[in-house]
């Protein structure tokens, strides 16, 4: 690699670091502010390593074996940084044009400081040009000019000045910054201003200021700066030593090209003290040889007027204007944020009064205290302009969410608020909003939204009214709800995850609009009249409670919006009157599996139950009349024949609804698909959808893992085919749109490209599951035979989508992959999972590995017959020679209970950045060479401690001890488990989200001791450890599911009934298995046994921590009630 083009680059990457640096020295309360300080630590450390290769004469270089590539492809990466959130109000071309102005020549000449001529009296080092930047986002005109000059007053300019000092102030406490560049007109100012800040003298032992042009040599240069300081008499050795023992300030001025500034003080430095060196200079140049750690442009510091002025437009050209408007930007001091705001606001005005107020609302001090006081009088005045637009920007700062809404969603709900009349009103709105920058349009113009900081800081102005207070008593084991004067006042309640025994009779809340009771275990019944005082409600969530029934009350909330009743397992019947929540726009039952009894059902017996079902499960119109609804979500037994009827009167209600966007169903027949194409349900207008196709039993367990449905389960289109044959016209249609494919017992499919590759093309997320006449995912050569749908096939494009990939229990899966493989093919891959495939001998190609750049997860287990991740036939030499590094993105490697394998990449480099690998069950990988293990960010490997022991080969053990995790055989490692999980018990905590069902638990990142006593990340180690032994052993991946199998362990008599249940859904084949298996889970801890040893249950914390193992979404109530009992 050419240092030449390193250092080009790493030029280019500190431009951006020192404009970003400017930018987050202004006073903004900035969402992303942490992301970009560490994206800064990250450039300097990289500059660190590019300076010492640049202190190495070409020929060192050659001798040194300084991975050049490697630091070429860290200076890409950090170049690619985004910086989405300020290019929002720094259009990105002002921002292109910043960081790419250079200034090879005397910047002292390059602003005019008159505000409406060039006056031949004026000094020369106070004019100049800024020519205009391009025209600002959104086509706003260009800034105010005169022809192509903007005029900067001399206010602006001192302005200037004052942002340097601040921004000097607050890096030169960094510690990575050592030297700092300052370029440009007042650069002198600012250093002699600087050195007689308190804070300077307070942090700074010495402070000596030099002039360089002064002087022709270093030696002249340090002589003098040792005289200032007071130390002419001592020898040079002496001032060496006294300025290493002191933290310093020195400023040395007018630095020219003809000397190396980087050679200034060599002697001086220590790391233990706060020393400094800032620089100015006329020559940009100057400071690129003296390789500074910040440079500051002053010319940059205009950026605040140049940002203005592009807003206002051309009204700031006016003379009566721009004294005041120079008192906006100044009072704005710097807030890019609030300029934009104030300069769409004033755009236009030609009333000096408007802008003497504005200048004068800048300044007020809010009555309380604000995070950001500037903003929040911006927003003041702004509101105040908007008259009775400010009931809108209400509205959205009430009812918006953080990541926007549908614009024409917006105007409707507008509409049925009464706010406007029609949707043309509503266009006109949005697009005031938006050019007032209250406003930002998202996803091609199809949506909106509002900045965090500006919706924070109108939730301080409109104070109560558009901030109710929230009642947050989430996680906090309550018994009892709280008193009646907290209902009251509340506009929001969160009593999630709670032991709820009851609720109030009728509290009075007539502000509450969110009412959070999710996760209650205990909550059997809500009072008749609850609801009925709660007219302003519109989110409700009863998700995983135990209620069977709906209060009357409930469908008086014509206001509710969104309605969550997910997980009710004991929940029995949807009431016609849900048809009357007119407004309802997302109704989810997903995990309710409804069963419509009739009232009374509980004082019948068990035959008369089965004699007086209903025929229908939710009855007729009831969704036919939410004509307002968004997303819809039903579960239901799929054992009930039942639904085979209602399902298509749903369908027909739900293709008249025409503000449908989710739809969550199981379809038991694939003729049902038809009903969507007859009547035109057109998918595309789906924003999300999962349907269930194919009638099959209700598993108790599923032999899948938990992650890999819950990956699926969260793709925005998800298509889950289930005991398939052949491939059916209805289910390719589907597929087309599809970004998620579930295919689940396929019977006759013998490759995945039989369902056409061209129906593939949006897939993000695929997982196959005993699909037993499998053999490969994709043939190459048969695809290149399509010559009469080469249109539809595009070579680059053949699975190009796919993100996330998992396959499980194929008994007949050959390869991975058969034949040629066309570029581009799988290039989008970030995980890939091999379960259980016994005849699979070969995985990855030399062809295909090119392939998987962006490749970050590989897991591949019980796969016997592999005896290495890689294929090929190159002879030995050709591969010492190779150079490429495959699979550069690879962080974790997985590889267990694969007899087989004597290697891992068959000699090739591969994973040159992995962090994780793990070991399990490979008696017959001896060695693990350099190529393997070459990574510098290896954390941890994982695997058993005899086989570590007897590792052999290039890669000594010892080298890598201090990061070895030891895991035990067997019996041991389950109680080595049982102690991961309690650890994990009190070390977790609850962080409820707002509006789902069941709350997931946060894990801490506890740490985990090495073979050395030294610690890593626990969280990694215990997922791993279940990894290994659940995922593999036929019976004990029975735990994957456990948590929601549970529910049935508490209705059994004894474990024998649950040994049944295992073999009727095809788990087991017989009693001996199942008693083998409950034994593991015995001996492992994993259950415990009760009555005389004839039942067994598992305690509530392993549960909990399995289900955040795993991420899924099951309640924790397990004692339900049981038929009859």
């Amino acid at each position: 690699m050419d240092y030449q083009l390193i250092k080009q680059k790493g030029e280019d990457l500190n431009r951006k670091k020192d404009l970003l640096c400017l930018i987050l020295s202004y006073p903004m309360n900035m969402v992303n502010k942490g992301r970009h300080e560490g994206w800064i630590r990250d450039v300097l450390q990289i500059n660190r390593k590019v300076r010492e290769m640049e202190k190495m004469l070409p020929k060192e270089r050659k001798m040194t074996p300084v991975d050049t590539s490697k630091m070429y492809s860290e200076i890409i990466t950090l170049l690619d940084h985004s910086m989405d959130d300020i290019e929002a109000y720094v259009p990105p071309e002002v921002i292109n044009k910043m960081c790419k102005k250079s200034l090879a020549v005397d910047t002292t000449a390059t602003i005019h400081t008159k505000e409406t001529r060039s006056d031949s009296k004026v000094e020369q080092g106070k004019r100049g040009t800024i020519h205009r930047h391009s025209l600002v986002k959104q086509g706003e005109e260009a800034s105010a000019q005169h022809g192509n000059i903007i005029f900067v007053p001399e206010k602006i300019c001192n302005l200037a000045v004052d942002f340097a000092i601040n921004q000097i102030s607050r890096d030169i406490e960094n510690p990575e910054v050592l030297r700092i560049g300052i370029c440009g007109r007042d650069a002198i100012r600012v250093t002699s201003q600087l050195k007689n800040l308190p804070q300077i003298r307070k942090m700074f032992n010495v402070v000596v200021q030099v002039r360089a042009s002064s002087y022709s040599t270093i030696a002249d240069i340090e002589k003098h700066i040792a005289a200032q300081s007071g130390n002419s008499t001592l020898s040079r050795h002496e001032v060496d030593k006294l300025l290493r023992g002191t933290n310093f300030l020195i400023i040395v001025d007018y630095i020219h090209e003809s000397i190396n500034m980087s050679h200034v003080g060599t002697n001086w430095w220590n790391s233990k003290n706060t020393q400094k060196i800032v620089s100015t200079t006329r020559l940009q140049k100057a400071h690129r040889r003296m390789t500074v750690d910040l440079e500051i442009r002053m010319e940059d510091h205009l950026l605040s007027w140049k940002l203005f002025c592009m807003n206002v437009g051309k009204v700031v050209r006016s003379s009566h204007i721009q004294g005041v408007a120079v008192d906006v930007v100044e009072r704005c001091c710097g807030h890019l944020l609030a300029i934009v705001l104030m300069g769409r606001a004033l755009k236009e005005v030609n009333d000096v009064s408007i802008w003497k107020h504005a200048s004068h609302t800048l300044c007020v001090c809010p009555t309380s205290q604000m995070k950001d006081s500037i903003l929040f009088n911006a927003l003041a005045f702004i509101c105040e302009q908007l008259g009775f637009k400010t009931n809108f920007v209400k509205h959205c700062a009430l009812n918006m969410d953080k990541e926007g809404m549908d614009k024409v969603h917006l105007i409707q709900r507008w509409i049925k608020d009464g706010l406007i009349g029609t949707a043309g009103e509503g266009e006109v709105i949005v697009e005031d909003l938006l050019k007032a920058f209250l406003l930002e349009s998202s996803q091609n113009g199809v949506s909106v939204l509002m900045r965090d900081e500006i919706r924070e800081e109108l939730g301080n102005l409109f104070g109560p009214k558009l901030n109710p207070p929230v009642l947050n008593l989430g996680g906090q084991g309550l018994t009892m709800p709280p008193n009646d004067e907290a209902w009251e006042e509340a506009g929001e309640i969160r009593l999630m995850n709670n032991e709820l025994f009851e609720l109030p009779d009728s509290p009075n809340c007539p502000q509450l609009r969110v009412l959070l009771l999710q996760a209650n275990p205990f909550l059997t019944v809500i009072p008749h009249l609850f609801f009925e005082h709660m007219t302003s409600l519109q989110i409700l969530d009863l998700s995983h409670t135990r209620i069977k029934f709906l209060p009357k009350s409930l469908f008086k909330l014509f206001k509710l919006r969104n309605f969550f009743l997910r997980g009710c397992e004991l929940f029995m019947k949807v009431p016609p009157e849900v048809g009357e929540l007119s407004n309802l726009e997302v109704l989810d039952f997903e995990g309710t599996e409804i069963i419509s009894l009739p009232m009374d059902v509980g004082k019948q017996d068990k035959d008369k139950r089965k004699n007086n079902r209903s025929t229908t499960i939710i009855p007729h119109n009831v969704i036919g009349k939410l004509l307002q609804l968004e997303e819809l979500s039903i579960d239901v037994n799929p054992d009930d024949e039942r639904w085979n009827g209602t399902v298509k009167n749903i369908i027909k209600e739900v293709c008249s609804l025409k503000e449908l966007k989710v739809l969550k169903l199981y379809l038991p027949e694939i003729v049902v698909l038809n009903d969507f194409i007859w009547n035109e349900i057109p998918f595309l207008s789906l924003s999300r959808f999962s349907f269930i196709v194919g009638g099959h039993l209700k598993r108790i367990v599923s032999r899948l893992p938990r992650e890999t449905t819950f990956e699926f389960k969260k793709q925005k289109r998800c298509l889950k085919y289930v005991n398939g044959e052949d491939i059916p016209v209805e289910i390719k249609e589907v597929l087309q749109h599809a970004t998620a494919l579930f295919l689940d017992r396929h019977l006759t499919l013998t490759k995945l490209s039989e369902f056409g590759i061209e129906n593939m093309k949006k897939l993000e997320v695929c997982v196959l599951g005993e699909c037993k006449e499998i053999q490969t995912l994709v043939d190459g050569a048969e695809i290149n035979k399509q010559e009469d749908n080469a249109r539809d096939v595009n070579e680059d494009t053949v699975l190009g989508s796919l993100q996330y990939l998992s396959i499980h229990y194929m008994k007949n899966l050959r390869s991975f992959w058969k034949g040629p493989v066309q570029k581009g093919c799988l290039s989008s891959l970030k995980s890939l999972a091999l379960h259980t495939c016994p005849q699979l001998t070969t995985i990855f190609t030399l062809d295909l590995l090119e392939n998987l750049n962006i490749l970050e997860e590989l897991v591949i287990e019980n796969c016997p017959k592999i005896n290495s991740l890689v294929t090929h036939e190159l002879p030995a030499e050709e591969i010492q020679l190779c150079s490429t590094e495959h699979l550069p993105k690879l962080k974790k490697i997985s590889l267990h209970y694969m007899h087989e394998l004597v290697s891992i990449s068959s000699g090739l480099r591969i994973a040159p950045k992995v962090e994780w690998m793990s070991f399990y069950g490979c008696p017959n990988l001896k060695t693990l060479s350099p190529m393997d293990v070459s990574s510098s960010n290896l954390k941890g490997i994982i695997g058993e401690v005899d086989w570590w022991n007897e590792l052999t080969g290039n890669v000594q053990p010892e080298n890598l001890d201090s990061i070895f995790v030891p895991v035990e055989g067997a019996t041991e490692l389950m109680n080595q488990l049982q102690k991961l999980v309690i650890s994990f018990s009190t070390e977790a905590r609850e962080k409820p989200s707002q509006h789902s069902g069941i709350q997931p638990y946060e894990i801490l990142n506890p740490q985990f001791p090495t073979a050395k006593g030294e610690s890593i990340h626990l969280n990694e180690v215990a997922a791993e450890a279940l990894r290994i032994k659940i995922g593999y052993s036929e019976g004990l991946n029975l735990l994957s599911s456990f948590p929601s199998a549970l529910k049935y362990i508490y209705r059994v008599k004894n474990y024998f009934d649950l040994i049944k249940r295992w073999m009727k859904d095809g788990f087991i084949r017989t009693l001996s298995e199942g008693e083998d298996t409950v034994q593991d889970l015995l001996n492992a801890f994993l259950l415990g046994s009760f009555g005389n040893g004839d039942s067994v249950q598992m305690r509530d914390e392993i549960c909990k921590e399995l289900i955040n193992l795993f991420k899924t979404k099951i309640n924790p109530i397990f004692f339900l009630e049981l038929d009859g009992n």
